[in-house]
């Protein structure tokens, strides 16, 4: 297997690691990047863009990334709050008058970030539905909450997307899709997109679920309300690979993107050179602020949420450096910043895993990384 790309001398480790995992048959395709003030240490990349193997995988090509989009969206509010429009402690009733009902009067833009809204269900079973954000805010904006809001957070796994897509829209004028690549992608060409352009299309990798066994020996016996509200819903593993999913803009799932584009972007998040800052450092205090720490209802692990951000509360998933934050994707797929070393991480693949927080593919790549770096 040849692997493509570059690596400063001092990661051949982490290179050498991916090519084990790619000879070994963990992957089909995937892509690992380290970057440093918009520029890479680690940029590599293998196997195939399809299940057949007779697409290769390239330096460009895209893969759908499901929540690892969530770190990019909580960017995008995080800029939408240094410039005065929005405001994490303000209710979202402030931007979004119809939200404020059945329970949901107090609700703030920070608690509706770190999954404490008690609205984890998506209130349909048609995938069509998902492609409507009019449609599925105002089905949000009428649901009661499932627990008390503030007293817990509940992964809210895809109608996290809908409720700040709503909210940017409201402040912007435009959707979050949009939004981000005006504002922070374009400038910076970052391979990264919520809402494909078709003219993206070819570079699109072909996503390829787990098996079957694999999802039955993973399931909960006994599931809480919130954990049963947010499995509910289509099956949008048989969607993942239509132009209709890659096209519109759920901000929770959909992202598609690149290890380098989204490695980059963490970059400029966390960069030594401040020229290069996307976020002031005191928007950053503000995105990475322990929103809720505990048990989630959902995900059931003790989890540390910033404004839409997965704090490296346990140092594993990110490292060795508790101050890191980012998101990782169902699958596999990871995105996180380093703000002590100052550098970008980013794992993307094709080949899913069943798992919603730790993938050992990634893991072992970062920690290879760190073992390098010290």
């Amino acid at each position: 297997m040849e692997i493509k790309g570059s690596v400063d001398s001092k990661f051949t480790k982490v290179k050498e690691l991916f090519e084990v995992l790619h000879s070994d048959g963990k992957e089909v395709g995937s892509s690992f990047a380290v970057y440093k003030n918009g520029e890479p240490l680690v940029d590599i990349w293998g196997g195939y863009a399809d299940a057949k193997k007779t697409k290769q995988w390239e330096r460009e090509t895209l893969a759908t990334v499901w929540s690892t989009t969530k770190g990019v969206a909580a960017i995008t509010c995080a800029l939408a709050v240094q410039r005065g429009l929005l405001d994490y402690d303000k209710k979202v009733s402030t931007y979004w008058p119809e939200f404020g009902c059945e329970g949901k009067e107090d609700i703030t833009v920070g608690m509706l970030l770190s999954h404490q809204a008690g609205i984890c269900g998506a209130q349909t079973n048609n995938e069509q539905d998902f492609y409507n954000q009019k449609l599925m805010a105002s089905k949000l904006a009428s649901m009661k909450p499932i627990w008390k809001p503030g007293s817990a957070s509940g992964y809210h796994s895809m109608t996290f997307g809908w409720l700040i897509s709503e909210l940017i829209l409201r402040v912007t004028g435009k959707s979050l899709g949009i939004y981000y690549r005006e504002e922070i992608a374009n400038s910076r060409d970052i391979n990264f997109y919520i809402g494909l352009p078709q003219s993206q299309e070819s570079n699109v990798a072909e996503m390829i679920p787990f098996d079957r066994s694999e999802n039955n020996a993973n399931q909960v016996a006994d599931m809480n309300d919130a954990a049963k509200a947010s499995a509910a819903g289509p099956n949008l593993l048989k969607v993942q690979n239509t132009r209709e999913w890659r096209a519109c803009e759920i901000p929770s799932a959909n992202g598609q993107g690149s290890a380098s584009g989204l490695a980059k972007l963490y970059s400029f998040i966390v960069p030594s050179n401040p020229s290069l800052k996307i976020l002031e450092d005191k928007t950053i205090e503000k995105m990475t602020r322990t929103q809720i720490e505990g048990k989630d209802l959902v995900l059931g692990v003790v989890t540390r949420w910033g404004a839409g951000l997965v704090m490296n509360k346990h140092k594993v998933i990110y490292g060795p450096v508790a101050e890191s934050f980012g998101h990782s994707g169902f699958g596999g797929s990871c995105a996180f910043g380093d703000p002590v070393n100052r550098i970008g991480i980013s794992y993307v693949m094709n080949k899913m895993k069943n798992n919603f927080a730790a993938d050992g593919r990634s893991v072992s790549l970062i920690n290879a990384t760190y073992d390098c770096l010290n």
